[in-house]
């Protein structure tokens, strides 16, 4: 395995580890690491890039169920914070609590709650075990989507002749997360100021 090789493993465990873990979650576009290492996996024959996306939203799900047992009391008093975000946790947490693996596994593919759902389960006590396999399926599946599209999109530039696929990636792999990662916090920088005046837009008088 060359350095470049080794970094660009390196960057998809960070992108996957990020795009789940606490706090970083509002601000990491995982899904552009995780096209990246299917369409990787494809042009190098390893399987390396996809265990490496796997294995750092794995690990960043076991870091969020973790700090939310040890930190319960001052994870509780965050997440209740704002009244409009209370209703939302508690719909989460009866969620996980009734429905065990499955609902964790479900929580991967529920948008923002996915951000928050491994600090829940640890709050509420959940056994681990039961959290880890909830985990690992959510994993397997909610990444799994993203590593096809990857995967699909670097067999067809290879099949059409596409040159140096897989040196691209080595080499410039950095760069194209980094690319769909601006692009991700552009649209939400944009999204954040259109919500921003629409609330300070004063109501017009009838």
């Amino acid at each position: 395995m060359n350095a470049e090789t080794a970094g660009l493993l390196a960057l998809i465990f960070a992108g996957a580890f990020f795009d789940a873990a606490p706090v970083t979650s509002f601000f990491v576009f995982g899904e552009a690491f995780f096209i990246l290492a299917g369409g990787a996996a494809v042009t190098s024959g390893s399987p390396l890039p996809i265990l490496a996306a796997y294995a750092g939203a794995w690990s960043a799900d076991q870091t969020g169920f973790a700090l939310g047992r040890w930190m319960r009391p001052f994870t509780r008093r965050i997440l209740l914070r704002r009244m409009e975000r209370r209703r939302a946790v508690r719909r989460a947490e009866r969620l996980l609590r009734r429905g065990g693996v499955f609902a964790i596994a479900a929580t991967r593919f529920m948008g923002p709650v996915a951000w928050v759902a491994p600090m829940i389960s640890g709050t509420l006590s959940l056994r681990y075990q039961t959290f880890a396999l909830g985990s690992g399926l959510g994993v397997i599946f909610g990444v799994g989507q993203f590593l096809v599209i990857g995967a699909l999109g670097a067999l067809a530039l290879t099949q059409g002749g596409g040159p140096g696929v897989t040196a691209l990636l080595e080499k410039h792999g950095l760069a194209l997360a980094l690319a769909g990662q601006g692009i991700f916090l552009l649209v939400i920088g944009v999204w954040l100021l259109v919500r921003q005046r629409k609330k300070t837009v004063p109501l017009r008088p009838e």
